[in-house]
């Protein structure tokens, strides 16, 4: 990632100077836009985006894929609105924790990232556990994830619900805050 940003960068500044060079007159644009609406409007959209993020060893430590990724204030890489994202993280080569929800939200450059309807966090290699909510917040970097939201933990015929959580997915540790009633299958 961390190459292809200048690039990026680059290309967009050409991009950006060919258009105002070749902009229609000021009777063709129309109104313009005030300051405030200049300020909410996207700075970039990709479509189909995906990512890879390493450890500080080389690793590959986890992936990131979305159907539509809307950046807003590039500059300071202040937020990313993400649609259907996924996150695969791994520990050495193989994949362990999966995630999917509807809708997300990356802050700080992907530092905290809020996800948003229907989250399911996936042990892999399937059959493992899954979590899932309708709202929690990861920090990929640190493979951690926390709700305060209602959750519920499956694992085969297993189920266990409970209000908050925190998930070391590196150590493979979950804490359920309060509230918690579960059912067991004997087997």
């Amino acid at each position: 990632m961390r190459t292809w940003l200048p690039l990026v960068i680059v290309v967009a500044l050409i991009s950006l100077g060919l258009w105002f060079t070749e902009s229609p007159s000021k009777q063709l644009l129309g109104k313009r836009p005030t300051q405030q609406e200049h300020n909410r409007a996207a700075d970039l959209i990709i479509r189909d985006a995906r990512t890879r993020h390493y450890s500080t060893e080389g690793t590959l430590a986890y992936e990131v894929d979305a159907e539509r990724v809307t950046f807003f204030q590039f500059a300071r890489r202040d937020r990313a609105d993400l649609t259907e994202p996924r996150m695969v993280f791994y520990q050495g080569e193989n994949t362990k924790w999966h995630t999917e929800s509807r809708t997300g939200v990356a802050y700080d450059n992907g530092q905290k990232v809020e996800l948003n309807g229907d989250v399911s966090i996936m042990e892999l290699p399937q059959p493992g556990i899954t979590l899932r909510t309708e709202k929690i917040t990861l920090k990929p970097r640190e493979e951690f994830a926390e709700t305060d939201k209602v959750v519920t933990i499956t694992d085969g015929s297993n189920r266990t619900t409970g209000k908050g959580l925190r998930a070391d997915l590196k150590q493979d540790k979950v804490e359920i805050l309060s509230n918690v009633e579960s059912s067991y299958e004997p087997r």
